[in-house]
């Protein structure tokens, strides 16, 4: 089956990874710009040019909070360890953010690719070759009333699972379409497979 890829973004509210497992800055002056995760550096730094950008790090906590709330409605928005088939995934696009900014960004954008029974996740800028791929399980049921128009929950065999949001409604029932019939090729297979190792054994 042919890669289909669908511009996607990780929910704001979703979980974001903590440093420790995110690709080390390499120079000094990568550390330093690492900093800025401070709300209180960024407000400062940004004050003498642009005291719009210097409120809205101030505001840093208040949006923490929000997130919180919004999680406690729609979800943690990932579910399973960081070194589960999902959270190696989302650990693939926040690493390519922040090797790229020295930022954990909020809501990181990606092409989600799929192919049978495998999918792809790659940060919009890089190229197909370096997308991360891991075997998914088809789409999560979301249990009312998280489950939106454009929320796709991604299940994985290892029971772990991700969300992410699609450019429109439309977009989202094409993933889903796509992920539930990549599962049911992929268990076809499987059959055969496994049919034709009993008959190589009669």
């Amino acid at each position: 089956m042919s890669m289909t890829e669908f511009g996607v973004g990780l929910p704001r509210y979703g979980r974001r990874p903590p440093v420790r497992l995110l690709p080390p800055l390499g120079g000094r002056g990568r550390r330093w710009r690492a900093l800025r995760n401070l709300f209180l550096v960024r407000c400062v730094l940004a004050l003498p040019e642009d005291p719009v950008e210097a409120f809205a790090a101030l505001l840093e906590p208040v949006r923490k909070v929000w997130r919180l709330l919004v999680r406690l409605w729609a979800g943690p928005g990932m579910r399973g360890g960081w070194q589960s088939d999902a959270g190696r995934l989302l650990l693939a696009v926040h690493g390519a953010y922040w090797s790229r900014d020295a930022l954990r960004t909020d809501e990181p954008s990606c092409y989600v690719g799929v192919a049978g029974g495998t999918v792809t996740v790659r940060a919009t800028w890089l190229p197909e070759a370096e997308a991360v791929a891991r075997a998914h399980a088809g789409v999560r049921v979301t249990p009312w009333p998280r489950a939106l128009r454009r929320r796709v929950d991604i299940a994985f065999p290892d029971g772990s699972w991700l969300t992410v949001r699609a450019a429109g409604a439309g977009a989202a029932g094409r993933l889903r379409a796509r992920l539930v019939a990549g599962v049911a090729v992929a268990g076809a297979g499987a059959r055969a497979v496994r049919e034709g190792g009993d008959r190589s054994r009669i």
